[in-house]
């Protein structure tokens, strides 16, 4: 694998903890496109990155939340996952298996990763990594229903496997975060409408 490789890899490691815009240096934030509300900000200190991002969605907080704990069907709306699986399960608690490739022009670079996420529904989800292409993270993700919307607000702080530039690892993480909220968020709006046709 060439250096070029071993940096994206190490890069799209932490867009795996978070559940991903120019060039960033360290302690400053990557935020979102005006006009684009799902906004992504990145601070990196050290090997720590830290992710918030978010955006809100016209569904109630239940349909919301039931996208985000879907990880059975993920690989069906999320573009990099190739498996997805719940591998554990209880009444509050989940062991969840992902894989994939992230494409990113010629490059298509691997990641995996196990994770136990607690559950709150519809309010609260915190997942943490227990083994896969990170060394350590842990997310949380919380949901607000107001006026006919919810409110979704991602929190991560993940450690690197190594080192790389802030100026090519921060702007990947906030692009892929941004592409991975979007894909979500579609879907919950997929699910809202399909579910209003059915009730006709």
């Amino acid at each position: 694998m060439s250096l070029n490789s071993k940096r994206f890899l190490a890069s799209f490691s932490i867009a795996v903890a978070a559940l991903v815009l120019g060039t960033i240096s360290p302690d400053s934030s990557a935020a979102g496109q005006a006009g684009d509300d799902v906004r992504v900000d990145v601070i990196r200190n050290g090997d720590v990155v830290r992710v918030r991002a978010g955006f809100s969605v016209s569904v109630g907080a239940p349909q919301a939340f039931a996208v985000l704990t879907d990880y059975d069907h993920m690989r069906d709306f999320l573009p990099d996952v190739v498996e997805s699986k719940v591998i554990q399960r209880s009444t509050n608690r989940l062991v969840v298996s992902q894989s994939g490739r992230m494409k990113l022009g010629f490059f298509s670079v691997p990641f995996e990763s196990v994770r136990q996420v607690e559950l709150n529904p519809p309010f609260t989800l915190v997942s943490h990594a227990i083994s896969g292409t990170i060394s350590k993270a842990e997310v949380t993700t919380t949901l607000k229903e107001a006026l006919g919307k919810t409110l979704v607000t991602y929190e991560s702080e993940a450690t690197m496997n190594s080192w790389i530039p802030a100026s090519i690892g921060n702007g990947i993480v906030a692009t892929h975060i941004r592409e991975q909220l979007s894909s979500m968020r579609r879907e919950m709006l997929r699910r809202q409408f399909t579910s209003s046709a059915q009730d006709k």
